[in-house]
């Protein structure tokens, strides 16, 4: 039996690349620093499921440092039209002294992230990290669990359970009981390979946002003691 392969005009050529940033949303973490303050740091090393959030941190950061201390933080994401604040955080730290590998990329050591970057810290409800009230999306959270990550890299990977969702109430469809996101008028800020971008239209209908799967879920009813 000859087995033949169909190939396609497409060449591909096996490369060993720097970064494996093929883009994800952009998220700034608020936290505190052990003199009380807070920190903001830009990141984009961040996936979902459910209310479960995993983050991706280099180990020299002091926003790890603080996670892995007070374990907890904001996840706030800026839309397109945070581009310039975020970009202003760029090669900035927290950590002073600098680390040396981050001196020679070029950070300096900013302890008042928020002013730098133009943006306005706001009183979390359940968390001491302030969230960013110019971000359409800001999720109070609580590290979970936490662990070295990666074999080329120095990280730590951080389990983050959220406990309360903030979202700018024209990104919102549905009923005032249960509203949900509007994808088309959400729209993330996306870094690239370390670029910035935003997204383009809808290319196709899906038929898993259509499904059950996407449908909200009725309001949890809690029982009480001596409850019927």
């Amino acid at each position: 039996m000859v087995v033949r392969f169909a190939y396609s005009w497409f060449m591909h050529k096996t490369i060993e690349p720097s970064v494996l940033y093929f883009g994800t949303p952009v998220a700034l973490i608020s936290t505190i620093n052990p003199d009380g303050s807070p920190n903001l740091a830009p990141m984009s090393s961040a996936w979902w499921l459910g209310w479960t959030c995993m983050l991706g941190l280099g180990q020299m950061s002091q926003t790890s440092d603080n996670l892995i201390r007070t374990r907890e933080c904001v996840i706030n994401l800026p839309s397109q039209q945070q581009v310039s604040h975020v970009d202003r955080l760029a090669l900035t730290t927290g950590k002073n002294p600098v680390p040396e590998k981050k001196q020679a990329w070029g950070y300096q050591y900013e302890p008042d992230k928020f002013s730098i970057a133009g943006l306005t810290p706001v009183p979390s409800l359940t968390v001491a990290p302030p969230r960013i009230h110019e971000c359409p999306v800001q999720m109070e959270g609580v590290v979970h669990e936490y662990r070295s990550f990666g074999n080329n890299v120095s990280a730590n990977s951080f389990e983050i359970h959220i406990r309360k969702v903030h979202v700018d109430e024209s990104l919102l469809i549905g009923s005032d009981a249960r509203p949900h996101i509007d994808p088309e008028a959400w729209q993330p800020l996306i870094m690239s390979f370390c670029r910035f971008f935003g997204l383009g239209v809808e290319v196709h209908p899906s038929r898993l946002a259509e499904s059950n799967f996407m449908k909200p879920a009725p309001p949890l009813v809690l029982q009480t003691a001596g409850a019927n």
